[in-house]
C-alpha cells in the first residue's frame, strides 16, 4: 500500500539530505562572511574551503581552482563569456538548455549532431572544428533526459589536438556514478549541489589551474576576483556535505539501475510496440529512464500520475512547461508519434520495488484509457 508521495523526478531535483539540512541550520545561526577580518570571517573561510576539498576529493579535481557559483547555468555561463581569445563555441543538439541557449552574441555557434542512441556525432565534431585554435567545446558526461554517457575523454583529446578548450557539464552524472575530472581531462566543468541532496541555488565551476578566466558577475573580489558577491557560506557547507555523502553513496546507487530494469519490463508489458525508449543500447546512469509511447500526449499523462501522487517529469525541468515537442526526441530522429510522447523517470536512493509497481498499475489504467479514446 502506497501512502505516500511517489517522487520520480530526482533528475531535475532532490531532496535536501536531512545531514545536509542539520548543517546548514547550523551555520545559519552565526553572521559568517568570508569578508569579514574578524573570527567569524575566519571560520567562514575555514568552512569554504573544507568544502571545495571534498568537492575536489569527489571529482579527482585537485588540479583544478573551485569557484562556488548560484549554480551550473552561471558557470556555464561563466565560461562562454569569459575566455579571452574564443571565437567559435561549439556544443551538441542533446546539451541541457543551460547550454544550448547560452549564446554570446559576439561567438560564432556551432551545432554538433548526435547519433539515434543520443550519442554526441564525434565524425561531425571533427569535420566542424575550426581551423584556428579559438575555440572552446562545451559537452555534457550524462544526458539529462536520456541518462546517455557521453564520450568526454576521447571528445577532450580530440579538442585538445586542436589547441582547443573544452567544458563539461557534469551536472546528471555527479553523485550517480563516478566522476573524475583528471580522467576525462577537460578544462572547466559545471556542477550543481541540489542534483545529488545538496540545496539549490549553489553550484561551483571547476577549471584546471594555469587557466586565466573573467568574472560574469563583476563587484567586489571574491573567489580571487572570479565571482563578487558574498558567498553563500551555509548553502557550502550543505554543498560540501552532499558531496561527502555523494562519495559514500556511489555503490548503493548503482543498484538503483534494477528498479530501472523492472520499470523497463513492466513498461514493455503494458505498451509493446507503441513503446520507444531512448538510449537502450548504450550506458547510462543507473537511475534513468525515459521513453516515449506513440500518439500519447506526455502532458496528459504527468497530469494522470500527479492525480495519483506519483511525481514525475515530460523531459528536462527547465523546459517541461512548454508544449512544444522534444527537443531531445528530434535530436534522435525520432518517429513523429513519438514526438509529444516522451516521459522521464528518474529515481533517487529512497525508491521502491513497491513504487514502481504502483506507478505500473496507474501508468496502464492511463494508457488502456488512452487506447480506447485513440480507436
Amino acid at each position: 500500500m502506497i501512502t505516500q508521495p511517489v517522487y520520480f523526478d530526482h533528475n531535475a531535483t532532490t531532496p535536501l539530505s536531512n545531514e545536509a539540512l542539520l548543517a546548514m541550520n547550523q551555520v545559519y545561526q552565526f553572521p559568517y562572511n568570508t569578508s569579514s577580518v574578524h573570527q567569524f570571517g575566519s571560520k567562514a573561510n575555514q568552512l569554504v574551503n573544507e568544502a571545495r576539498k571534498n568537492l575536489q576529493n569527489l571529482l579527482n579535481a585537485h588540479n583544478y581552482e573551485v569557484i562556488f557559483t548560484s549554480g551550473s547555468t552561471e558557470s556555464t555561463n561563466t565560461v562562454f563569456n569569459g575566455i579571452e581569445g574564443i571565437s567559435d563555441i561549439l556544443f551538441s543538439v542533446i546539451e541541457h538548455s543551460s547550454v544550448f541557449n547560452c549564446r554570446p552574441h559576439n561567438k560564432n555557434i556551432i551545432e554538433i549532431t548526435s547519433d539515434k542512441q543520443g550519442i554526441i556525432n564525434i565524425l561531425d565534431l571533427q569535420e566542424k572544428l575550426p581551423k584556428h585554435s579559438n575555440f572552446l567545446v562545451s559537452a555534457m558526461l550524462a544526458n539529462n533526459e536520456t541518462g546517455a554517457i557521453q564520450p568526454i575523454a576521447e571528445i577532450a583529446k580530440i579538442v585538445h589536438q586542436k589547441s582547443g578548450l573544452i567544458h563539461c557539464d557534469i551536472v546528471q552524472a555527479v553523485g550517480k556514478i563516478k566522476v573524475d575530472l583528471e580522467q576525462l581531462n577537460v578544462d572547466f566543468a559545471s556542477v550543481s549541489a541540489h542534483k545529488f541532496r545538496g540545496p539549490q541555488g549553489i553550484g561551483a565551476l571547476l577549471v584546471r589551474k594555469g587557466i586565466d578566466i573573467k568574472p560574469l558577475i563583476l563587484g567586489s573580489k571574491q573567489e580571487k576576483g572570479k565571482r563578487a558577491g558574498s558567498l553563500n557560506v551555509a548553502g557550502i557547507v550543505g554543498f560540501s556535505v552532499a558531496c561527502m555523502q555523494a562519495q559514500e553513496n556511489l555503490t548503493e546507487f548503482a543498484k538503483i539501475g534494477n528498479l530501472i530494469t523492472k520499470l523497463q519490463q513492466g513498461l514493455k508489458n503494458i505498451c509493446g510496440d507503441n513503446l520507444y525508449i531512448l538510449s537502450q543500447e548504450v550506458a547510462k546512469i543507473p537511475n534513468t529512464l525515459f521513453f516515449a509511447v506513440a500518439n500519447q500526449n506526455s502532458q496528459t499523462a504527468v497530469i494522470h500520475c500527479d492525480l495519483h501522487n506519483i511525481y514525475l517529469s515530460s523531459g528536462s525541468a527547465c523546459s517541461s512547461g512548454s508544449v512544444n515537442q522534444s527537443r531531445i526526441l528530434k535530436a534522435l530522429s525520432a518517429e513523429e508519434k513519438f514526438l509529444q510522447g516522451g516521459l522521464r523517470i528518474g529515481l533517487g536512493l529512497g525508491n521502491t520495488e513497491q513504487e514502481i509497481d504502483y506507478f505500473l498499475n496507474v501508468y496502464q489504467q492511463f494508457y488502456q484509457l488512452q487506447q480506447k479514446l485513440c480507436h
